[in-house]
């Protein structure tokens, strides 16, 4: 058994390391692929069968007082403990750093990038746990045959019941897999394989549930809990919380240290002669633009000037031509997380970040980038991992409270604000401790009397980052009144750059993105006048 969960997860990783070129639902295509090619071709080879067709079974052991041969009942007490074991080590994985990537990487994998996760790794991680985890079953499975044929045992079809299984009880939780084997194998055991039966459970049933509840059964546990978590809430007059207020006037109370050198004499971003383009359409035009250290550049343009795609070309998010160098180091060619271990930070312009995770815990994913999480020692919780956790847990705890999360920690991102969440993507910016730091319109979707603190939020970021900021902002009192320089851009290339005095009354801009109306460009001025 032990060769048998070693071999499959060798077997995983070779198969995942393909594989992570593709998402979705095509990465689920690429293993019932090779699940076909085995049961057609690799499980019928000599090696395995001798040459026979249906091979002798494999005896269950002896262990002390347990014939697991004699009893069918002492070997179904055997799989259900090895059940439960493995259930106890995906739930500790899942509170670990190693449990949390995972989930963030299937969340939001730029976001995680952005935390200096590396998505392919736990890709291959979550790959080659899964193949242990599928090995120790295959073994369970043929241990309890009285004779083995492999075309029949590990038919295809088996693995696409095993995904309808998963999905009916509800996909990124521990406990939908048990309910959704429950619901399609333990209705037809407990009371009979009927019509009925088969109908609730394989035909329409199952259709009506995935139309109404396409997140499986623990959607609705989920509705129920939020329902009762709901009236408590009204029962506290906790509805319509406002934005939460950092404490401005206290240090970023981080203990751990994360070390970026900083080369000196250079720009701390430099961007040259970037070319983005998607097909035939051009999307970003030979742009070039320098950010030196304690500035805050802004970033202005009409829709569609290209302003998101250059911070996504300098985060690694979409190819480019051109030169990027952060902190003096020339990082084009480096994977998206990398260019953040290196002192990039980067806020998205929808702030969706993780919704399957808790404010602590998304905070904690980007702690990985002062702490980084190992795998062996996740798993079987030994040091250094348990001392790991309650450091960050700690860091993470004052840097809630410094930035007004507190009361929200145990909240799951998708039940936030759009105001909350653009708190909990900038906090996390502090976690990473960024020292150059792409915002694209951090203000976006917040109310206008929420949006007007977040100039002095940014302002405070990044003194105690002592980062370079680069701002796409719509909000054109805001982005003036905040910024050193401003760059515009228009159709993909830069056609204005200066102090927001000067680019606020170059004819181009007016031209361009103010318009021609006095009253536009008067009220670009406001606040910084």
């Amino acid at each position: 058994m032990v060769i048998a969960v070693a071999a499959g997860m060798v077997t995983a990783f070779i198969i995942g390391v393909p594989a992570l070129r593709v998402k979705g639902l095509m990465l689920a295509v690429t293993t019932l692929a090779f699940a076909i090619a085995a049961m057609s071709w690799i499980f019928v080879q000599d090696v395995f069968t001798q040459g026979a067709t249906n091979t002798p079974n494999v005896i269950p052991p002896v262990w002390g007082p347990f014939d697991f041969m004699a009893s069918r009942k002492s070997y179904f007490f055997l799989v259900l403990v090895l059940l439960g074991l493995a259930v106890w080590m995906v739930a500790h994985l899942r509170k670990t750093g190693i449990g949390r990537m995972m989930i963030a990487v299937r969340d939001n994998e730029d976001m995680a990038a952005a935390s200096t996760v590396s998505g392919s790794r736990i890709k291959l991680i979550s790959f080659t746990l899964a193949g242990g985890l599928a090995a120790l079953g295959g073994g369970l499975i043929i241990t309890s045959e009285p004779t083995i044929n492999p075309q029949v045992l590990f038919n295809a079809n088996e693995s696409i019941n095993v995904i309808a299984i998963a999905i009916i009880g509800g996909l990124g939780s521990i406990a939908g897999p048990l309910l959704g084997v429950l619901w399609v194998k333990g209705i037809p055991a407990i009371f009979g394989a009927s019509d009925e039966v088969r109908l609730l459970t394989s035909g329409v049933g199952l259709l009506l549930l995935l139309m109404y509840f396409p997140g499986g059964i623990m959607q609705l546990l989920y509705k129920l809990r939020d329902f009762l978590l709901g009236m408590a809430d009204e029962r506290m007059a906790a509805r319509d919380i406002p934005v939460p207020v950092p404490a401005l006037d206290k240090p970023v109370p981080i203990t751990s240290e994360r070390k970026v050198s900083v080369e000196q004499g250079h720009p701390w971003l430099a961007v040259q002669d970037v070319h983005v383009h998607f097909g035939g359409k051009v999307a970003v035009d030979e742009v070039s633009i320098e950010v030196y250290e304690g500035e805050l550049v802004g970033l202005i343009g009409s829709n569609g000037a290209g302003k998101s795609t250059l911070m996504n070309a300098i985060s690694g998010f979409v190819p480019f031509d051109g030169q990027v160098e952060v902190l003096g180091r020339d990082i084009s060619r480096l994977p998206s997380y990398r260019r953040h271990r290196g002192g990039l930070g980067r806020g998205f312009q929808h702030a969706k970040i993780y919704p399957d995770l808790t404010v602590r815990e998304a905070l904690m994913v980007a702690m990985e980038a002062r702490d980084r999480s190992l795998l062996v020692p996740s798993l079987l919780g030994v040091p250094p991992s348990p001392g790991q956790e309650r450091r960050k847990r700690a860091d993470v705890d004052s840097l809630m409270d410094f930035v007004g999360l507190g009361r929200y920690a145990d909240h799951f991102i998708s039940n936030l604000s759009t105001g909350t969440r653009r708190i909990v993507e900038l906090a996390s910016l502090l976690a990473v401790d960024a020292k150059v730091l792409l915002l694209d319109e951090p203000t976006g979707g917040v109310a206008q009397r929420e949006s007007e603190a977040f100039g002095p939020l940014i302002r405070r970021i990044q003194a105690e980052l002592g980062a370079a900021v680069v701002v796409i902002e719509h909000d054109m009192p805001l982005v003036m009144s905040i910024s050193d320089r401003v760059y515009c851009l228009e159709a993909g290339s830069v056609i204005s750059e200066g102090s927001p005095e000067e680019v606020r009354n170059d004819p181009l801009v007016i031209a361009s993105y103010l318009g021609t109306d006095v009253r536009a460009i008067e009220r670009s001025g406001e606040r910084s006048s």
